[in-house]
């Protein structure tokens, strides 16, 4: 018997949150490489403060960011490309987008 193949439900209702999509990377990315994670995490902090200065960032605010314009206000963040372009394809690898 094969069971159907199906996405696990967000457990809120609503466009998932950016700080959601950062803690599930960042478990993952202990398993993959853990030497990293520290300084990828302070990043993505980072990233979701600058986003959420009303409320919480969605992943919809942060696919809507200029690169340039987060490089700008992040400048603290000398791994912030390398953090966006493996959150970026953690996104699209786990189906947080398409």
């Amino acid at each position: 018997m094969t069971l159907p193949f199906s996405h696990a439900a967000h457990i809120v209702q609503g466009e998932p949150l950016l700080i959601h999509a950062a803690e599930n990377f960042l478990g993952e990315l202990s398993r993959q490489r853990p030497w990293v994670k520290a300084s990828y995490e302070d990043t993505l902090n980072d990233l979701d403060d600058l986003l959420s200065a009303e409320q919480p960032a969605t992943l919809g605010d942060y696919l809507a960011a200029d690169r340039t314009e987060l490089q700008a206000r992040l400048p603290h963040a000398h791994n912030l490309a390398d953090v966006l372009d493996d959150f970026d394809a953690y996104l699209r690898e786990w189906r947080w987008v398409s």
